[in-house]
């Protein structure tokens, strides 16, 4: 073994690439995302299935980056900057666990009426996840600028969330008031965490 690749192993400290590792982890939650809106909007039981295993898999890359970046000497990026995208995206994956876990125990299979916002999160989600991709260009406008567009698209689920609201406010049946609104609460709650 020659001296450099002595130096590489036991002294200099070990690169990681946490651009790479965020991009894989924004992929993962996207696909989570896409197999909501496929399992909610177009009924593919398939998809609803993945949702778990799609839980399962965000879970263990959150880890190994939470692991990754607290065993790192020295980042490329400010330490809390990717403390914090490891973490909002990890709660992207919360809150649609939870959402289908509340979905479930209300025995719901179908919510075609929300396709405005399941669209406009699936739209977010593919966003975050170019953003992230960019980042690999070092693309700064770029960069902002999708951060713009996912900001401009969170506010328009918000927009439809009051919509709906008001919407259900003059429905009669409160067992249908008191689940839909706990939906559209879910859904909301995803849309602020893109």
């Amino acid at each position: 073994m020659n001296i450099k690749n002595l130096l590489k192993k036991y002294i200099i400290p070990h690169e990681i690439n946490f651009v790479e590792m965020l991009q894989e982890q924004s992929q993962a939650t996207h696909k989570m995302i896409h197999d909501l809106h496929e399992c909610f909007i177009h009924e593919n039981e398939k998809d609803c299935s993945s949702i778990i295993q799609d839980e399962h898999k965000t879970n263990h890359i959150k880890k190994r980056n939470m692991h990754q970046l607290l065993n790192a000497f020295i980042t490329p990026i400010d330490r809390e900057s990717i403390y914090r995208a490891v973490t909002q995206l990890d709660w992207i994956v919360v809150s649609v666990k939870h959402f289908v876990l509340e979905t479930k125990a209300y025995e719901i299979h179908n919510l075609n009426e929300y396709k405005d916002i399941f669209n406009l999160i699936h739209k977010g989600s593919k966003k975050l996840q170019s953003g992230f991709e960019a980042l690999n260009e070092k693309n700064n406008a770029k960069v902002s600028r999708i951060s713009d567009k996912v900001r401009s698209i969170t506010d328009e689920i918000s927009q439809i969330y009051i919509q709906e609201m008001v919407k259900l406010s003059s429905c009669e049946d409160l067992k249908k008031v008191f689940i839909h609104k706990e939906i559209l609460k879910q859904l909301k709650e995803i849309g602020r965490r893109l």
